[in-house]
């Protein structure tokens, strides 16, 4: 069977439906590919930023009433970082000036809901279990054929994931392994947080770093426990990391953490594709989106904003391309130019902060000196959460400066403890 459309859409997590979702009314016949059956899992940490809550929001109402009212979510409205000394320090998510929590949801509930949403449009065709098999570039349009036949569209939109079919089939350089993150994930029951305010937990240990090891509470007791590490790390100290996962999760902290808890799941891998490198994401009638884009956040590793923001973007781009008529790679720089516009500088300072975290006595000295002076915990607590809300340079001024103060005061008390500072 051969059917035909204006845009061929491979994947439908959130990128995928996202751009579906932004192009409903635009009048263009839109066909989602995705190769599994919904409701179906995606290895995650299941965090949702307040940016997921944002990106719907400027979606539509509508879509955002409905997220709001999900009955799984489950709000955190701090988290408890764990320092490789075992000191803690408690970091409420404060965003101008209130404290408004992030949300944890099971990516399998997050992207069902999406699904459903789309599902209810009359514009937008999707076909599961559907494996794409071949791209094929004709004059005037572009030919994927599949499982279920062949689908014929003037513009194809990877949304496909970090092992992009989209992407090997046009030919793109994958991002190098020093911007790839290997996550693992698992779920526990019979867990209560430790902080009832502050439900998510990270444990900087100094095996793992600059990645580190959470503890992200669902609610009802189940907790999502797993572990991220940079690929190029973990090659050039030849880690096994299921089996350091493991051993960390028998050792202590962990060991008392997860005494009492149990085990639901076994352990699932992924590759985070993470931002920061410039590389081609569009071509002659494609553009890539989410994770097939490489837009992970290099520091958190949370790619779901990104994923709806890069929908969002293809989606204006799209419409953009019908109306010019025009589907070249040249015009399609136009999205990698958007694209890395809003998200690199993030990408490039966040980067540069995952890499402060390299260092273990270096975590230690902060947080150890954070937790002794609350006007200084109070301190990196706004360091933390401007990082995440504000503009790049003033973060990166005001973490350059919080940094030199912590270290002149703290060598100056250790150099005259009798000394008084003001």
């Amino acid at each position: 069977m051969h059917r035909k459309f204006d845009v061929l859409i491979v994947g439908a997590g959130p990128a995928g439906l996202t751009t579906a979702i932004c192009l409903e009314k635009s009048g263009l016949k839109v066909a989602v590919i995705e190769k599994m059956k919904f409701p179906r899992d995606k290895t995650c940490g299941d965090g949702l930023t307040p940016d997921v809550a944002n990106q719907l929001h400027m979606i539509s109402e509508e879509i955002s009433a409905s997220f709001n009212k999900l009955p799984d979510k489950f709000p955190c409205y701090g988290a408890t970082i764990i320092a490789p000394n075992g000191r803690h320090l408690q970091i409420p998510f404060i965003i101008k000036g209130e404290n408004k929590p992030i949300h944890t949801l099971r990516r399998i509930d997050f992207d069902n809901f999406l699904f459903e949403y789309v599902s209810q449009s009359d514009n937008i065709f999707i076909v599961e279990n559907c494996i794409p098999e071949k791209i094929i570039h004709n004059q005037d349009s572009v030919q994927i054929t599949t499982s279920e036949g062949s689908f014929e569209g003037s513009l194809v939109i990877g949304a496909d994931g970090v092992n992009s079919f989209v992407s090997r089939q046009m030919e793109l350089s994958r991002v190098t392994k020093q911007h790839q993150c290997v996550s693992l994930r698992t779920y526990y029951k019979g867990l209560t947080p430790l902080n009832s305010s502050n439900p998510i937990e990270m444990y900087l240990h100094k095996d793992i770093l600059p990645g580190y090891l959470w503890i992200f509470h669902l609610g009802n007791g189940i907790a999502n426990v797993g572990t991220g590490m940079i690929a190029s790390v973990i090659n050039k100290k030849r880690v096994n990391l299921n089996q350091l996962f493991e051993e960390l999760l028998q050792c202590e902290p962990l060991r008392s953490r997860l005494n009492g808890g149990e085990r639901i799941e076994p352990v699932k891998g992924h590759i985070l594709p993470l931002g920061g490198e410039f590389r081609d994401i569009s071509g002659n009638r494609f553009l890539m989106t989410g994770d097939a884009a490489g837009l992970v956040d290099p520091f958190t590793g949370e790619g779901v904003g990104n994923a709806i923001r890069s929908g969002r973007v293809a989606a204006e781009h799209i419409i953009n391309c019908f109306r010019q008529e025009n589907f070249s790679a040249e015009f399609n720089k136009a999205y990698d130019k958007e694209i890395y516009r809003r998200m690199m500088p993030e990408f490039k300072f966040h980067s540069l902060m995952r890499n402060l975290f390299n260092h273990a006595w270096l975590i230690d000295f902060f947080i150890g000196s954070a937790a002794k002076q609350p006007k200084l915990e109070a301190s990196l607590q706004k360091a933390i959460m401007n990082m995440q809300v504000n503009k790049v340079s003033q973060n990166l001024l005001f973490i350059m400066r919080l940094v030199y103060i912590y270290t002149i005061q703290n060598l100056y008390v250790s150099l005259i403890p009798n000394k008084k500072i003001k």
